[in-house]
């Protein structure tokens, strides 16, 4: 009855999507890997597809695609491929050649181990991942007292090193994924700060230009004054002065007729 109630949800919020998003549902990954596990859960489990029921475990990882953080690490981990491809394709190359290697130098004395190319890579592996080593190079070392040597560069060299370039690769993919929207918000918050500082820009600019036209109409009264006053004044100086040049030339009129 629970199972009946999970698909039911799952195919009714299938369907809500496709009537809200229509042709923009086929668009991303993750849609359609809903869709996926929803059409395998609606697959019956009897007849021909009774195969099919083991699949339905896949339900379970809808979970990824509900919460985000979980998107994310999964979308880094697939970002981190192509970088990741090249590392492990380096780690293979140095398991194959120490494979071949341990063959031509242990085969013949510890056959369990190295006896052919195939158990010489499955020993490869083991000693990889540093499981049972120990039993390993015990056997070795007891036709072969230096062969430890061959161990300690292995390890060193796989599971200290090239595994751990692996690991940094994933890493930085991560730390790249999670910074990828903190760096989209920060370039919206910076746009939006942009856009406030040139609007202030611009009402200081028309601010300043006001300042300016309203400093240009004083100056030109003040010269509008000067040139009024200075009409003024020369205008009083030139009175007195035809006066007293009219009353002189009356003076001397004056005296010429008193000496006729």
């Amino acid at each position: 009855m629970a199972e009946r109630v999970v698909v039911g949800l799952f195919v009714v919020e299938m369907a809500l999507k496709l009537y809200a998003w229509r042709g923009d549902f086929w668009k991303g990954a993750w849609n359609w890997f809903d869709f996926a596990v929803v059409a395998i859960s609606l697959v019956p489990a009897t007849g021909p597809f009774a195969v099919l029921r083991v699949l339905r475990v896949l339900r379970i990882l809808r979970v990824i695609t509900a919460v985000p953080q979980m998107r994310q690490i999964i979308g880094a981990l697939f970002k981190s491929v192509p970088g990741m491809g090249t590392v492990i394709g380096l780690l293979l190359i140095v398991v194959y050649a120490s494979a071949i290697l341990a063959q031509q130098l242990f085969g013949e004395d510890v056959p369990e181990y190295f006896g052919d190319l195939g158990t010489s890579l499955y020993t490869m592996f083991l000693l990889m991942t540093t499981e049972n080593w120990p039993d390993v190079s015990e056997a070795v070392l007891e036709q072969h007292p230096y062969g430890w040597l061959f161990f300690v560069l292995y390890i060193v060299l796989t599971a200290f090193i090239i595994l751990n370039l692996v690991i940094g690769v994933i890493v930085t993919s991560m730390e790249r994924e999670f910074n990828e929207g903190r760096w989209e918000e920060d370039q919206e918050l910076e746009l939006v700060q942009h856009h406030a500082v040139m609007e202030h820009l611009v009402r200081l600019s028309d601010q300043v230009r006001r300042l300016e036209d309203r400093l240009r109409a004083q100056e030109n009264g003040v010269a509008q004054g000067m040139d009024g006053i200075a009409a003024e004044v020369s205008g009083d100086g030139s009175g007195p002065c035809e006066n007293s040049g009219t009353r002189e030339s009356g003076t001397e009129g004056t005296g010429a007729r008193r000496g006729e």
